[in-house]
């Protein structure tokens, strides 16, 4: 490997380099300034000439608008309160509801079955669904071209089914999942025979028969359950059927709910088989803050969503308004719908939605003040308008508008009439316009270049 020898410069060499730069330097030192100073120059001119065209080119954003729907509500959790008693029995063995959850059972009705065995309770289902499926097979065999039977109506048909099962899956409602497929199914069989296509039921009727009456040569071990009253029937207990009763209930303090809300279950009695809610009117309990009450008053009727669950809105009326202190406020909701979904809860998320409306959401930032009159700008090609708007929420970041609702005018004679509808305020936006949002210097009839 090659020795490296290290190189050195010249002291001399490296002093005439020195020496001549200074030199260059200072002969030169007028038109090094001179260079300096016309760049700078340039670059400021450059800067004025850009700011002035910065501020020549308008600059606005803008919004498009879209009719939307908007619930003025209030989202918390509710505690549902229903007079419910249990259902007790000394039957054993595999108890087999036949009442549906959430539906009127009058006193001595059926509502479960305790069998002797899980194969007498499998036997025993299969029954009734042979019995139901004979019964379909018995109602399709009947169809034939000379049916009374409009094909326009069984379109229909095919059509609702598709909906069902549609709103099964989003909804995850498999009970609705599944009768939508029946009826759809049915539906499409049922058009096929009523356009003259012929299908063999006798088969399988004759199959499910021969299979139904081997079981039913079985003997069959089972105890009928009955109601002891009338009411609501639910097959599930919780052990919070005794920590608030309806008459309670309305005096509720906003601290006693939220103990209500943290309270452990009961034990439940092991010969319980469901439990009877006795009273038709129910309740749901939320504790607001004071400064959300302002809407609720007794007697007034709203709105119950429940985003967390597949069951549909629920219409309440305000029972009470229970006021503790200056922060709290426990609000009691009288219901009288019941369903297999709303039977079964008992702490949920609720919305509570005291007005639904309908218009054209807009930024809070594009409201403007013309001559006393509030709108917004908008953007039409090049051209800038004012439209006028009717207000009928406002939030924090956006307000509402919409067309007012026209007064009654039933008893008013034709001037009163037409004073009336042309004291109502104009809400001239449109679906898709394009709303300004930031801009400067607007004004109506202006052109943004």
């Amino acid at each position: 490997m090659p020795k490296k020898v290290p190189v050195s410069l010249n002291p001399d060499f490296t002093d005439r380099v020195k020496t001549n730069v200074r030199g260059f330097y200072n002969d030169n030192k007028s038109l090094i300034t001179r260079i300096v100073s016309t760049l700078l120059a340039l670059i400021f001119i450059f800067y004025i000439i850009y700011q002035v065209y910065s501020s020549s080119v308008e600059k606005v954003s803008t919004f498009t608008a879209v009719e939307q729907t908007v619930n003025e509500s209030i989202f918390t959790k509710g505690y549902f309160v229903r007079d419910e008693k249990y259902i007790q029995n000394s039957a054993s063995g595999t108890v087999v509801p036949v009442a549906e959850d959430g539906k009127k059972v009058s006193n001595g009705n059926t509502v479960a079955i305790a069998f002797g065995s899980d194969s007498d309770a499998a036997n025993y289902t299969r029954i009734n669904t042979l019995k139901a499926e004979i019964e379909r097979y018995e109602k399709l065999d009947a169809v034939s071209p000379s049916s009374s039977i409009d094909i326009k109506t069984v379109d229909m048909q095919i059509n609702d089914s598709v909906s069902n099962v549609v709103d099964g899956i989003v909804s995850g409602e498999l009970d609705a999942l599944q009768d939508g497929y029946a009826q759809f199914r049915d539906s499409v069989i049922k058009k096929h025979l009523v356009l003259g296509e012929k299908v063999d039921f006798n088969n399988i009727i004759s199959g499910l028969r021969t299979e139904l009456a081997e079981l039913e040569a079985k003997p069959i071990s089972y105890k009928e359950i009955l109601a002891d009253g009338s009411g609501y029937y639910i097959s599930a207990v919780d052990g919070y059927e005794s920590l608030c009763s309806s008459t309670d209930v309305k005096t509720i303090t906003p601290e006693n709910a939220e103990k209500l809300f943290e309270a452990s279950p009961k034990s439940v009695p092991e010969n319980v088989m469901g439990k009877l809610v006795t009273g038709f009117d129910w309740y749901i309990v939320c504790v607001l803050d004071v400064k959300q009450i302002s809407n609720l008053s007794v007697g007034s009727k709203i709105t119950i969503d429940f985003p967390y669950a597949a069951t549909e809105d629920l219409k309440a009326e305000v029972a009470a308004v229970n006021v503790s202190g200056a922060k709290k406020a426990a609000v009691v909701l009288k219901c009288k719908t019941m369903n297999e979904e709303l039977a079964n809860m008992r702490l949920e998320d609720v919305e509570l939605v005291f007005k639904t409306i309908k218009g054209y959401k807009i930024p809070g930032s594009a409201v403007r003040e013309v001559n006393g009159v509030k709108g917004v700008y908008i953007l039409r090609a090049s051209l800038v308008n004012f439209r006028e708007i009717n207000i009928v929420l406002t939030t924090e970041d956006y307000v509402i508008t919409a067309d007012p609702v026209p007064p009654d005018t039933s008893d008013m004679t034709p001037e009163q009439k037409e004073e009336a509808l042309a004291a109502l305020p104009e809400n001239e936006v449109e679906q898709y316009d394009e709303i300004i949002v930031k801009g400067k210097d607007l004004y109506d009839g202006k052109t943004i270049s």
